[in-house]
């Protein structure tokens, strides 16, 4: 009686742990290159920075997945002379994705994303007796390509271009276009 509550025991753990090895969820973290151009009438500036991200997905097939990144700056742009300082930086960063994959090799493959992403952006301006803060953000369509490497059969490298959304305004009698993308390396972890 015993050695069949144990055959039904050991069944039971081997069907659990095949079905954690075929889980359609995955976790990643990213670090990210962030740039933003602004332009108005021929002239254009460029900041860049620095975001971490954690991402987490859900793989409908091996090729069809969805995922949700939140990311915060860890480096921004900054100016200081005497007593006066400026910081420009990324407060925050959302995105809702589809991801399509198309396998190259075993360990290669590449995919395309896109989705919703929202990046809200803080300018904070300091001198003795002056504060001032700010913050715009971008929000609306972004579409990338990337690629992804295994390392391991749960663990896969990915580097991916994600060109982020872009906002056009007017100030007065001047125009301003502002365009972001992300510059990415992740890591991703298949349950």
């Amino acid at each position: 009686m015993l050695k069949k509550y144990l055959s039904v025991l050991v069944i039971a753990a081997c069907s659990t742990v095949a079905t954690a090895a075929d889980s359609p969820f995955y976790v990643g973290a990213q670090i990210s290159a962030t740039e933003l151009k602004e332009s108005e009438a021929g002239n254009s500036a460029s900041f860049d920075f620095t975001t971490l991200s954690a991402l987490a997905g859900y793989h409908f097939t091996p090729y069809i997945a969805a995922e949700v990144r939140l990311g915060t700056g860890v480096k921004g742009e900054s100016y200081r002379e005497l007593d006066y300082s400026e910081k420009l930086s990324v407060e925050m960063q959302s995105m809702l994705l589809l991801k399509g994959t198309v396998p190259v090799t075993d360990i290669i493959s590449l995919y395309g994303v896109a989705g919703y992403a929202s990046t809200k952006f803080k300018y904070q301006e300091r001198a003795t007796g002056f504060s001032f803060s700010d913050t715009e953000t971008l929000d609306g369509l972004a579409w990338g390509i990337g690629a992804g490497v295994k390392i391991t059969p749960r663990l896969t490298a990915t580097l991916e271009y994600l060109q982020l959304p872009d906002e056009k305004f007017s100030d007065g009698p001047y125009n301003y276009k502002l365009k972001t993308n992300n510059l990415t390396l992740g890591l991703n972890y298949q349950f």
